[in-house]
């Protein structure tokens, strides 16, 4: 059987967990997130693999790009990213990345991004499902009003996040 490793990462903003499947970070998420047993079993049936906790090169390098993400000494990542979700959800997740570092966008300007205004709520579905967090940085979606919504880190760590990249 096929294995994800899996890594627990304490950080000031949050416990995270790191997975990598086939030389790629497949999960950087929050560890008390609501939607936890959700994203684990699409990981698990998406890849037809099982989970150890076990560490590797892929998630020591993770690890120490979140060290310099969150030392302010880094703002692209370059560890290799495997996303498993639909179609819908991986258009989403790729315009995600081209939001630039310390840059805040609406939902509806992330749907209007994948050329799909009237997809605002499988948007903001799309954007909650995601994995791999900070990674593809859905911190910087923001409500049309400029409120801080959702979250899978809490909004205490979303804010902080947003902080951290307007403070570089």
């Amino acid at each position: 059987m096929n294995q994800i490793n899996i890594q627990y990462y304490k950080t000031s903003y949050g416990e995270l967990v790191l997975a990598s499947f086939d030389g790629k970070l497949c999960m950087c998420d929050w560890r008390y997130r609501k939607m936890r047993a959700t994203i684990d079993n699409r990981l698990k049936r998406g890849l037809g693999a099982a989970v150890v906790e076990q560490d590797n090169a892929v998630l020591k390098t993770a690890r120490g790009q979140l060290d310099e993400y969150f030392g302010q000494k880094r703002t692209v990542f370059t560890v290799p990213l495997l996303m498993v979700g639909s179609e819908f959800q991986k258009t989403v997740w790729q315009a995600l990345m081209l939001v630039p570092f310390a840059t805040s966008l609406s939902y509806l300007q992330l749907a209007e991004k994948i050329n799909n205004k009237k997809a605002v709520r499988a948007v903001a579905s799309a954007n909650g499902a995601n994995a791999l967090s900070i990674f593809i940085p859905c911190h910087r979606i923001i409500g049309s009003n400029g409120e801080l919504v959702g979250y899978a880190g809490g909004l205490a760590a979303k804010k902080r996040l947003l902080k951290l990249e307007q403070t570089k």
